[in-house]
């Protein structure tokens, strides 16, 4: 074990003591939408120096830190809230990483979620209305119109921007819906 190790280490049974262990209690890997060009989850947490030049790069300024409450592991690194801003894939974040927790890749390789309508609340949807905002929005053409003039995600065209749901007009919780799902994240060598 190196010395950022046992301090990490250290620090987070500190917390987890003081905090209560709901905070960190290992249930696995978390859904958050991490920039593109982010590699794989483990390694991300423990590359990501938590310096906060991504998040003041970000034109959209999607890049929002992960809080204490949602984990300690993940506490300050960066992660995409879709309906708050989405992410205009200019992957400035790669460039300013200096740690390697964000590599530089390729726009059209880029994949960092999936989004779903959700038919319960989707305007055209539930009330036959004409919306097709997400449509309007999406800058790969991922989402189309079924034979009833419903819009349908294709999730293979999909990258996960989030513009779709940044954008949709129903109040509150959004139509529809980004996760990390079929996620593209890159090993180092």
């Amino acid at each position: 074990m190196n010395r950022r190790d046992f301090l990490k280490a250290i620090g987070i049974a500190s917390l987890a003591v003081f905090s209560g262990s709901r905070l960190f209690s290992g249930k696995g890997k978390r859904n958050f939408i991490r920039p593109p060009g982010s590699v794989e989850e483990d390694d991300f947490n423990y590359r990501c120096v938590r310096c906060g030049k991504c998040l003041l790069t970000c034109p959209s300024k999607c890049l929002k830190p992960v809080s204490a409450k949602e984990g300690l592991l993940e506490w300050g690194t960066p992660r995409i809230i879709p309906r708050e801003a989405g992410c205009i894939m200019c992957l400035n974040c790669s460039r300013v990483c200096p740690s390697s927790a964000i590599v530089k890749v390729d726009v059209k390789n880029v994949k960092i979620g999936t989004a779903e309508i959700a038919a319960s609340s989707c305007l055209v949807w539930l009330h036959q209305k004409d919306c097709l905002v997400c449509m309007e929005y999406c800058p790969v053409g991922a989402i189309s119109l079924d034979g009833e003039g419903r819009p349908v995600v294709n999730g293979d065209l999909c990258i996960g921007c989030g513009l779709c749901e940044e954008n949709c007009p129903v109040k509150g919780e959004s139509a529809i819906i980004v996760s990390n799902k079929g996620e593209k994240r890159y090993r180092l060598k």
